[in-house]
């Protein structure tokens, strides 16, 4: 087996395979006991010790072993059968921190404000996945500190905090769009199927919506919302004319579903403690997909949240939109952001 200089009888064990490492409770290098962490060297024989009744590997290994296979293999085991363990210990880790940061302990609203965002920016879509990672040495606290002070600075000091912005995407890692966004179109233009159509960033058009497709100059079509402003205005140029195109859904009506589709919503809410939190959560509860989320706090006692979601139609997004209406201290959803 060609192991790294450096290299111990953990990273030998865990080359023969996962479940070896994994069983190992010793070693033996040319017939005696060694050290687990013990430095090998060309030439020896060695013997890995296993029990069918270990109890898998430990923590401390992820820091001893030299090879990158041996400490993907040490964490995959942690994620896959200490869930719990893990969330525990990325828990308490985060909670340290963001006592230290603040100077006092905080409910659990506060942390939920504190640690959404933070676990949104890493790619995570729920408290507890995050905590997971961290837990089996998946994201290291040096990573995170940063995000943790900037979300307390947030929470307990607004006044201090920089001035109110929308989070762009490439700032908050959310969930991945959907791999079949916006499926094969669904929209047949002037007649035909198949045309090459783009959806308009300026409306997001949904299945369902009155659309009209403009020819635009190397791009294909462009699809937008009939009532779109653009459009509106576009058609009074009558240079244009021809280049708007009659265009409708393959399958009409509010129901139709050709995909997933990214639908922009724009709410209105008090800036109360746990607002977001419960925004996701009702999201996550219809399984919703979160592109992109941000925050603008108002000054006033009041925030907007911008979100864009992964949608499949109309009626989809009136289902979404009637269920965050129904949270405390929502006041309007807007369609869109202004």
């Amino acid at each position: 087996i060609a192991l790294p200089n450096g290299a111990n009888v953990i990273d030998f064990a865990y080359a023969v395979h996962s479940a070896v490492g994994n069983k190992m409770i010793g070693g033996k290098i040319n017939g005696m006991i060694v050290p687990i962490d013990r430095t090998l060297q060309n030439g020896e024989i060695v013997e890995v010790l296993t029990s069918a009744s270990s109890k898998g590997p430990s923590r401390d290994w992820i820091n001893i072993v030299k090879t990158s296979s041996a400490r993907s293999k040490i964490r995959a085991w942690f994620k896959k059968e200490q869930r719990a363990d893990n969330i525990a210990i990325g828990k308490g880790l985060v909670d340290t921190e963001i006592k230290r940061v603040a100077g006092k302990p905080v409910g659990e609203g506060q942390r939920a404000d504190i640690v959404l965002p933070v676990a949104m920016r890493f790619g995570f879509t729920s408290p507890e996945d995050f905590y997971n990672a961290i837990g089996y040495g998946g994201i290291g606290m040096e990573k995170v500190r940063n995000r943790i002070q900037e979300e307390c600075l947030r929470v307990f000091r607004p006044e201090a905090a920089e001035a109110p912005r929308i989070t762009s995407a490439e700032q908050v890692p959310t969930h991945p769009a959907p791999k079949n966004l916006h499926g094969g179109s669904g929209v047949i233009v002037d007649g035909e199927r198949g045309c090459l159509v783009k959806f308009a960033k300026c409306c997001n058009p949904l299945p369902g919506d009155s659309i009209i497709g403009f020819v635009t100059k190397g791009f294909g079509i462009s699809i937008h919302k009939l009532d779109c402003p653009n459009v509106i205005q576009g058609r009074k140029n009558p240079e244009n004319e021809d280049r708007w195109k009659e265009a409708h859904w393959e399958n009409e009506g509010g129901g139709a579903d050709h995909g997933v589709y990214e639908a922009l919503l724009q709410i209105y809410s008090d800036d109360r403690i746990g607002m977001l939190a419960d925004i996701t959560a009702a999201l996550a509860e219809m399984r919703v997909s979160i592109l992109q989320v941000g925050v603008v706090r108002r000054g006033d006692g009041t925030s907007i949240v911008n979100l864009k979601v992964g949608c499949k139609n109309i009626d989809h997004y009136n289902s979404i939109v009637s269920r965050l209406r129904g949270l405390d201290g929502v006041n309007n959803i807007i369609r869109g952001f202004s």
